[in-house]
Parts: structure tokens; C-alpha cells; sequence
């Protein structure tokens, strides 16, 4: 398990769209899972680490992001539905998942 400067558990967000689905966007059909980087995520998951997924989508959403989550076997702690603070950020905007060493 990871511990930040205070003892806390780290906190990893995660971003849904391009980086835990294969860069299809819901509106559009329903988005194939991007398997390399959900094996990754189960993995800080399971280390103890905080998962966070977060995405832009709209909160009328929430529930078909929620049911692709639990479908697609991807375990959380949270779901944003708006981009918040964040010991690390996984996006394909920002840090690429390569950073992440298990």
C-alpha cells in the first residue's frame, strides 16, 4: 500500500473516457474497456490504495457510467462526475498511466 509525507493512503483519480475505456465516448455507443489500464487500476485498488473514477460526463449519466463500472469489473471507491483534487491524476490530458510503478 501507498502512503503519502502524512501516513494517508494515496489517492489515485482515475479518468473514464480515454484512459479506462478505449477512447469511445457513451453518447456516442457504449465504450470498450481499455483492459491494460483497468489491470492496473485493480491493482492499486487491491494494494489498498483510494480509487477515485472521475469524468466530465453529466450527472444524468451517473447511472450508466455506474453500470459500465460494475459490468466492466472496475472496482472504485468514488465516482466524480466532475474533475476534483487528487494525489495523482490518470488522464489523457494529464499524466499518462505509464508513470504508475507497481
Amino acid at each position: 500500500m501507498e502512503f503519502d509525507e502524512n501516513g494517508k493512503r494515496e489517492v489515485y483519480n482515475f479518468d473514464l473516457d480515454g484512459v479506462l475505456t478505449n477512447g469511445e465516448y457513451f453518447w456516442e455507443k457504449e465504450p470498450t474497456p481499455n483492459q491494460d489500464n483497468i489491470s492496473i487500476l485493480r491493482e492499486l485498488y487491491k494494494a489498498g490504495n483510494i480509487i477515485i473514477i472521475w469524468t466530465a460526463r453529466q450527472w444524468e449519466l451517473a447511472p450508466e457510467t455506474v453500470g459500465w463500472l460494475i459490468k466492466n469489473r472496475v472496482p472504485f471507491h468514488g465516482l466524480y462526475m466532475a474533475k476534483g483534487g487528487s494525489d495523482h491524476y490518470i488522464d489523457d490530458k494529464n499524466k499518462s498511466i505509464d508513470y504508475i510503478d507497481l
